[in-house]
């Protein structure tokens, strides 16, 4: 019983779920129930679409996922850029604008 005190307080801490199997080869998965109420919410949910409805959202989600990875890739892109502080840079290197006196 203290194994199961354990994992029980593993799963409330990650939020991760715990697959076992038993004596006679029966596998269960141990979540808490909020994950579970999630789960079968959603499920009923898909289940109660017509088929253009579930269409429209498997777009939908497919449109959102691919918003979030291109969003990754800007963030990405973003951090590689040079920083000002390059250590190979030499003062040749570096340009300076100054204003320019017009000749009348």
């Amino acid at each position: 019983m203290m194994n199961l005190r354990r994992i029980l307080d593993l799963i409330k801490k990650t939020g991760d779920k715990y697959i076992f199997e038993d004596d006679n080869g029966g596998i269960f998965v141990v979540l808490s129930l909020d994950d579970y109420e999630n789960y079968i919410f959603k499920n009923n949910q898909l289940k109660n679409l017509s088929e253009e409805e579930l269409l429209n959202k498997i777009n939908k989600d497919i449109a959102i996922w691919k918003a979030t990875q291109e969003d990754k890739i800007v963030d990405q892109a973003w951090q590689d850029l040079p920083g000002e502080d390059k250590k190979n840079e030499t003062e040749e290197d570096r340009y300076y604008f100054e204003p320019t006196e017009d000749e009348d």
